[in-house]
């Protein structure tokens, strides 16, 4: 029989939680999130997509969809709505959409649904699905500060690499979340399964709102990291999760 019994380690706190209702646009933060089997409620659930060849936007391989990034995704209480550079935001729904998309991106735009969603975006087309993401996205702290170390000269912000969830790690340094791979961590009340890195691409380096094109930060990630940044988690036991929740795991101890 083992000697050794598990308590909970307070390892951080929840500081920003983050929503993405389309794919490839800015997402949204969130004071308050509700968590389910699936992620964050209203997290990827759209795309933008060609509607001549039907191909989803791919901003990380196709620069054509580069102007991705400088547009913003949000859902409020009449649904999901797209931000432009402007200050303008359209409703997915709104018939003026595509037009401002097109002169957006310089060549036709619509929007498209992943799957299943509320009623009042039923109108729009079913797209696939091309990324196979796992529910949540967890960068930390100690990762954003390990990366700027090695890259002094880049501008490391946690918006390149689109997490759901960024926790402001207590005492832990350098890429701290690959520590927890396989291990389980309470986010509030969220219960999750530490499954995997996630492996960065070329939204890593290109330019976005504020933040100038940095090449070097997708370079030191190859070689510093394994090209990983975050990691991703299944969701074991759904809550609402909250900004500045603490953030746990489990650990071994064994008694004096």
């Amino acid at each position: 029989m083992s000697s050794h019994w598990r308590i909970m380690e307070t390892i951080g706190t929840i500081k920003e939680i983050w929503r993405y209702p389309v794919s490839s646009l800015g997402g949204e933060l969130c004071r308050e999130a509700i968590v389910g089997s699936s992620g964050v409620h209203g997290d990827r659930q759209y795309a933008l997509f060609d509607p001549v060849s039907g191909a989803v936007a791919a901003p990380e391989k196709e620069p054509r969809w580069r102007p991705a990034l400088f547009l913003s995704s949000a859902i409020d209480a009449d649904g999901p709505k797209i931000g432009f550079p402007d200050g303008s935001w359209l409703y997915l729904t709104d018939p003026g959409l595509r037009k401002m998309l097109g002169g957006h991106f310089g060549f036709d735009v619509a929007v498209g649904r992943y799957g299943g969603t509320d009623g009042r975006t039923a109108s729009l087309p079913q797209v696939s699905n091309r990324y196979s993401l796992a529910p949540i996205h967890l960068v930390t702290t100690a990762s954003l500060q390990e990366l700027e170390t090695i890259v002094p000269t880049s501008q490391i912000d946690r918006r390149r690499f689109r997490p759901n969830i960024l926790v402001e790690v207590q005492s832990e340094t350098g890429f701290a979340e690959m520590r927890w791979i396989g291990k389980t961590v309470h986010l509030d009340g969220l219960v999750t399964k530490i499954t995997e890195p996630a492996k960065r691409c070329g939204m890593t380096l290109v330019a976005q709102p504020g933040l100038d094109e940095q090449a070097e930060i997708l370079r030191s990630i190859v070689r510093h990291a394994s090209r990983s940044l975050g990691v991703y988690c299944e969701v074991k036991e759904p809550a609402r999760v909250r900004v500045g929740a603490s953030v746990s795991r489990s650990a071994l101890t064994k008694p004096a």
